[in-house]
């Protein structure tokens, strides 16, 4: 795991470990070229939340320019956690290193993530965006298998206490929020002193500055920039539309709105199965 503050140190970064990622991307090739032949295969690992040897299913889903997605594939036969979310409790446990009487809030409930982290850390706290349409048609259904009382939270307007949490994470939430700056605000709140978020949204290495995809009008319109992209969303069948593209700027944009530092930390590793290329988590201090 490396942690990065800048572009030029992301490029230095890949630019130090070259040889070792170019093995990576031999493995990587390896794959793709079996599932030219078949529908699925499994490649042996190690698995962070179990502690143990696992192996890893790899198959044609969500499939991302015609290739294997490895960061949404790569699912723990002992967890059935993908790639990414391995990779997000990995981090978060290594690099942060919480205690198991830490007060966490992770901006999802419905999910095995929420499931595995209130079971090792009780203090957990989860949440879910709730509108009509998503408890007519998704939450009632959804409630039978995560019996636990559904907690609304709207990220811009969080009805928690100043100073409440240790650790809040948020994986690949925050480009659908309009305003993510408002959001990333209330979360600053609800830190405690020296708390940390730990986030995942989707970014471009490649670009200084935050691509805006869509955005709200005067008149509550939604204005579309470039082609819609939409995420896949336990709450809505539709999916959720991506507002953001973010870039290098975002660093900057926390420590604006009052966050002590911001940095992201990059990871990969054969051993645990952490395949796609470089990994990138971001990384927000009060």
């Amino acid at each position: 795991m490396f942690q990065i503050s800048s572009q030029q140190a992301y490029r230095q970064l890949l630019n130090d470990n070259v040889i070792q990622l170019k093995k990576l991307k031999k493995v990587e090739q390896s794959i793709f070229k079996t599932l030219t032949k078949q529908d699925d295969m499994y490649i042996d690992g190690f698995s962070w939340p179990v502690q143990s040897n696992s192996r890893f299913l790899v198959d044609n889903l969500y499939q991302h320019q015609g290739q294997p997605n490895l960061r949404e594939r790569l699912v723990c036969q002992k967890t059935q956690f993908n790639n990414r979310i391995r990779g997000a409790i990995h981090v978060f446990e290594q690099f942060c290193r919480p205690h198991k009487k830490d007060a966490i809030y992770l901006t999802e409930q419905l999910s095995t993530l929420f499931k595995w982290l209130i079971k090792k850390y009780p203090n957990t706290v989860g949440s879910e965006f709730v509108t009509a349409s998503t408890w007519r048609n998704i939450i009632r259904f959804k409630l039978k298998l995560f019996p636990r009382r559904l907690n609304h939270q709207d990220l811009t307007h969080l009805e928690y206490a100043n100073e409440q949490f240790d650790y809040a994470l948020s994986f690949d939430c925050f480009e659908h929020i309009p305003d993510f700056k408002q959001g990333l605000t209330e979360i600053l709140r609800v830190l405690k002193p020296t708390g940390k978020l730990l986030f995942s949204v989707p970014f471009d290495v490649n670009a200084d500055e935050t691509l805006v995809r869509a955005s709200i009008n005067d008149n509550n319109e939604t204005v579309f920039h470039v082609e819609p992209e939409y995420h896949g969303n336990p709450m809505s069948k539709e999916g959720s539309l991506s507002y953001y593209t973010f870039g290098w700027d975002l660093l900057n944009t926390l420590k604006s709105l009052g966050f002590s530092d911001a940095y992201g930390l990059v990871y990969w590793s054969k051993k645990y199965a952490y395949l796609g290329g470089p990994q990138l988590l971001l990384c927000a201090e009060k």
